[in-house]
């Protein structure tokens, strides 16, 4: 029974990572657009 949580908790893990990558690449390059706007305007 342990082994098939721990695959279970493993493949949720991973599915929540995969699923929320998009995201935080969503956020960095809106992150990335206001350091350079920032910087641009002093």
């Amino acid at each position: 029974m342990l082994p098939l949580l721990i695959a279970a908790r493993t493949g949720i893990i991973l599915w929540l990572t995969l699923a929320l990558m998009p995201f935080e690449l969503l956020l960095d390059a809106v992150e990335a657009g206001i350091d350079r706007e920032m910087a641009a305007n002093g």
